[in-house]
């Protein structure tokens, strides 16, 4: 048969169609590296926000004192939110677990003032002056990629008073822009 063509691939078109996605998948690598690192960050801030948010919430609603304590373990860490008796510090009833196990578990916090993990929500959802223990209320966590990924766009959660109140923020924007941390 003169003139027939048998379908499919050489074996030179399969190697050519290779190295052309392995350079594709090698250049692609860091760009991508960064994207997850990018979204751990976010997803360890949006949780963190939305147990404050959920502790705030559920003080006014019982008209109880909440208390939202956070666990900053780089890959096991997360946060509790439960009701507490202000005079004994007694804990009343857990309300809810987050947990940064999937999603955020690549990501480093650090809680502000130092030392600070706590932070006590009053019936009217402002926040108490001080934790019952004493210990510096929590007001800033900075939430930072654990991997070293070059060029992760870092996020801060505030926990301000009535004039702030619970905000995500990224410092690399200017403090008066409303993406930005104030001081």
């Amino acid at each position: 048969m003169i003139g027939s063509r048998t379908l499919g691939f050489t074996l030179i078109e399969l190697m050519i169609s290779l190295s052309i996605a392995a350079l594709l998948a090698v250049l692609a690598m860091p760009t991508y590296s960064l994207w997850i690192a990018d979204n751990q960050i976010r997803n360890a801030a949006e949780s963190i926000a939305s147990g404050l948010r959920y502790a705030q919430g559920e003080a006014i609603k019982q008209n109880a004192t909440v208390e939202f304590i956070l666990d900053p373990t780089t890959g096991t860490g997360g946060w509790t939110a439960q009701v507490i008796d202000r005079t004994t510090c007694a804990v009343l009833s857990p309300l809810q677990v987050g947990t940064f196990r999937e999603g955020a578990d690549k990501t480093a916090l650090t809680a502000l003032p130092a030392g600070a993990t706590t932070v006590q929500f009053t019936a009217l959802g402002g926040v108490a002056l001080a934790p019952c223990d004493l210990s510096p209320t929590l007001n800033r966590v900075q939430i930072t990629s654990a991997t070293g990924v070059a060029g992760t766009r870092d996020l801060e959660v505030l926990v301000g008073n009535n004039r702030t109140g619970i905000k995500i923020c990224d410092p690399k924007w200017p403090a008066n822009d409303p993406k930005g941390c104030p001081p």
